[in-house]
């Protein structure tokens, strides 16, 4: 057979059809189309580009100019067709959203209306960027850089087509490609076309595909389409246990078991379809992907359908039933998930600068626990809520970078969070991949790790979204050091201070944006591409400190263990919440943190209590007074967390051991060290209220201060001073030594 394929616009189409279909093609590269005038804005709002775009949308429509509007998720274009007819009702039945989850009939039904006249505006994804005849269109609003070069000149030249000039219309996101090219508009019209990719052994594509192949012409091993990597001999006789496929009587042909399995193969996505249904009716309403059901379609999410809201009432897995009702929220919902990595198999690895970068084979499990309810308009978080979803995991393909201890303890050394410096530098690779290869954010997913137990270090992974890979993680690793150049350009030319979403937030963290350390990512960055020398700036004393591997470091520190010492101050007292029995009602105003190892003091404020959680996992000690039974109870209402886990010497905890009866922080200072307390924790509590929160922090930095002089005191001297009630000072005796209290740990 001869074969004619028909590209979008992309860097490398030759190639991308050889390697696709493995014979060789020509390419015909000129376009021949009539093109007119058009006119190009870019703007950079400071309120929500959602708000702009809407007004802009009405405006266009109400000068008689024929519009689509194209957004980056579904959500967004469900929410940008309400704004629009909440603000010009008049034209509420001349406009609709287009997406992905519409049934057949609704979609046939708008583009008819598109074509007709009917509907004079649209609002999509990239559900109408290509493929389907629309008719003319006067102008294009894009709601957000589309996510390649690609994409954006396919969305604008829907518009145009004919002799009359047309309008472009980019409202930029606060997002890092967007705000990139409002500070680079040169780059938006002189940058090449990305290349697309393709693997075209991914079984799971395979096993859809080969079925609709035999469909249409029956699949022989004599073929050398399908003799190419022996993927036929390998997956045929898969599907034909599977049913899929029927091997003829000689054994050399396999025929479609179905008369039209294309109708089972969803080619926006692979896995299983979810039907959503409207309870009170029965109807299907739309339907949702295996992949995306979890996150949008859980109990309790707001699901929008051509600009109207509904409510989940219930997620039925065994069926794959999604139930919604009617309603009316002034809220939406997002959903909070958390992720780990396994690895399968290295495929790949090279050394690059100080990182090795590796290519393999992983299994994602990914779990929703949550989901926030925020403010429509505003986005003002609401409420959390948590939820009992099972995990999902895919298998896929994924490139990691392998961080080296001594870039840890480099970052350590200058007091940031490296957990937040990992996790924003994840963000930032994620953000900037588009640039390199045909796909946007939601093509690739990513999880930063401070210890992965198979790499034995600290690693970030980016992998393909899709099960069995699609090519991106690949194209990735050819490109990791252009990659993490631009990452580094990303964050370190932003104009913020600690983060924004133009460098290293990330719409769609199921972690909510936490922890996160600009400046960390930054100094990573450069340590990854051998821009800083490997030492590092001892804060307190300001002398140079050369790092080292850690187990040379642990050596020449006589092998100290990693040890924190933490103390919290609460925004309210124990009989406002009921008594000591309800201390997790208290709240934290402040913890801080010191860390042996940086000789450091850190402050956390209740914003940043994730961050101390995840700090505290850091350690392989934790040391505090009467931390587990108010501290860890405090912050248990933040995290699920079981803190029994963490390694923990409570050093109140162990004098009652001791003595039968306990002994406060202040009485312990005093006849030990001889230092009073400066205040309480009413003292405390007053000046949180007060505002006064520099106090607070100071008062709390003293008690973490005593703990760790009290600890250091009967590590060395093997007792502690307390003063009995007959007055007399006595000692209390303590076998404490490091050895025997992590030995009690393990």
């Amino acid at each position: 057979p001869r074969y004619i394929l028909l590209s979008a616009t992309i860097a490398n189409a030759r190639n991308f059809a050889n390697r696709l279909t493995g014979m060789k093609f020509r390419a015909v590269e000129k376009s021949g189309a009539p093109q007119a005038g058009r006119h190009f804005f870019f703007i950079n709002p400071d309120s929500s580009a959602t708000t702009v775009a809407g007004r802009l949308f009405v405006k266009a429509l109400q000068e008689g100019l024929k519009t689509i509007a194209f957004t980056q998720a579904r959500k967004l274009t469900e929410i940008l067709h309400m704004n629009v007819a909440e603000a010009a009702p008049e034209l509420a039945t001349r406009v609709s959203s287009y997406r992905a989850g519409f049934l057949a009939e609704e979609r046939r039904e708008i583009e008819k209306g598109l074509a007709s006249g009917s509907v004079a505006g649209v609002i999509s994804t990239s559900a109408l960027e290509m493929g389907i005849d629309i008719g003319g269109l006067d102008s294009c609003i894009l709601v957000g850089y589309p996510g390649t070069i690609i994409n954006t000149w396919q969305r604008s030249g829907r518009v145009g087509r004919g002799e009359r000039d047309s309008l472009v219309i980019l409202i930029a996101q606060p997002d890092a490609l967007d705000q990139y090219f409002m500070r680079h508009p040169e780059d938006f019209f002189q940058r090449p076309f990305e290349a697309a990719v393709v693997d075209p052994d991914n079984t799971e594509v395979l096993d859809a595909h080969l079925p609709c192949a035999a469909a249409e012409i029956p699949l022989r091993e004599s073929d050398d389409l399908y003799t190419r990597g022996n993927l036929l001999a390998a997956r045929a006789p898969v599907l034909e246990t599977s049913g899929d496929l029927l091997r003829s009587a000689e054994g050399d042909v396999w025929y479609a078991a179905r008369r039209q399995p294309q109708r089972l193969v969803d080619i926006r996505s692979v896995g299983e379809g979810y039907a959503i249904v409207d309870e009170s009716s029965d109807k299907v309403v739309g339907k949702n992907d295996g992949v995306r059901v979890f996150k949008e379609c859980h109990q309790g999410a707001i699901y929008l359908h051509r600009g109207q809201q509904h409510l989940v009432t219930r997620l039925d897995l065994e069926r794959q039933n999604v139930f919604v009702k009617p309603m009316k929220a002034r809220y939406y919902t997002r959903a909070l998930s958390e992720k780990e990595t396994e690895i399968l198999a290295v495929e790949r690895s090279r050394p690059v600068a100080n990182f090795i970068a590796r290519l393999g084979r992983i299994r994602v499990t990914e779990q929703v626990v949550g989901y926030e309810k925020r403010n429509v308009y505003s986005g003002e978080l609401l409420d959390r809520l948590s939820l009992d979803l099972p995990p999902q995991s895919f298998e896929t393909v994924g490139l990691w970078l392998e961080i080296e201890d001594i870039l840890q303890e480099m970052v350590l050394r200058r007091g940031l969070h490296f957990m937040g410096g990992i996790h924003a530098l994840e963000h930032a690779l994620i953000s900037m991949f588009p640039l390199f290869a045909l796909c946007d954010r939601n093509d690739i997913g990513g999880i930063a790790v401070p210890l992965h137990p198979q790499a034995q270090k600290s690693a970030v992974f980016i992998y393909d979204g899709y099960q069995g890979g699609v090519g991106l993680a690949a194209r990735g690793f050819e490109m990791i050091e252009e990659l993490l150049v631009k990452a580094g350009e990303l964050i370190g030319r932003c104009p913020c201070d600690s983060g924004c979403p133009s460098c290293i937030h990330s719409p769609k963290c199921g972690a909510g944006n936490k922890p996160l350390d600009k400046t960390a990512a930054s100094l990573l960055v450069k340590g990854l591409l051998g821009d800083v020398p490997l030492k590092v700036e001892s804060r307190k004393q300001g002398e140079d400190f050369v790092a080292v591997p850690e187990e040379d470091a642990r050596e020449d520190r006589g092998g100290d263990p990693a040890v924190g010492l933490f103390d919290i101050e609460t925004q309210r007292l124990a009989d406002e919440v009921g008594g000591w029995g309800n201390v997790h009602l208290m709240r934290l105003a402040v913890a801080v943190l010191y860390d042996n190892r940086s000789d450091i003091y850190e402050t956390f404020t209740e914003e940043q209590v994730e961050s101390l959680i995840e700090r505290l996992q850091d350690f392989d000690l934790v040391v505090g007074f009467n931390i587990k039974r108010f501290d860890y109870r405090v912050l248990g209402a933040y995290t699920a967390l079981d803190f029994r886990a963490l390694p923990t010497f409570d050093i109140l905890e162990d004098i009652h051991s001791r003595l039968g009866f306990r002994l406060s922080l202040g009485h312990l200072a005093e006849q030990t060290l001889g230092k009073a307390k400066i205040a309480d924790g009413i003292q405390a509590v007053r000046w949180f209220r007060e505002g006064n929160l520099d106090a607070v922090t100071d008062y709390c930095k003293e008690d973490v201060t005593i703990t760790k002089e009290l600890f250091e005191f009967g590590l060395s001297h093997g007792y502690l001073l307390y003063r009995t009630r007959a007055g007399q000072a006595v000692r209390l005796p303590v076998d404490w030594s490091m050895d025997r209290i992590l030995h009690k740990m393990s």
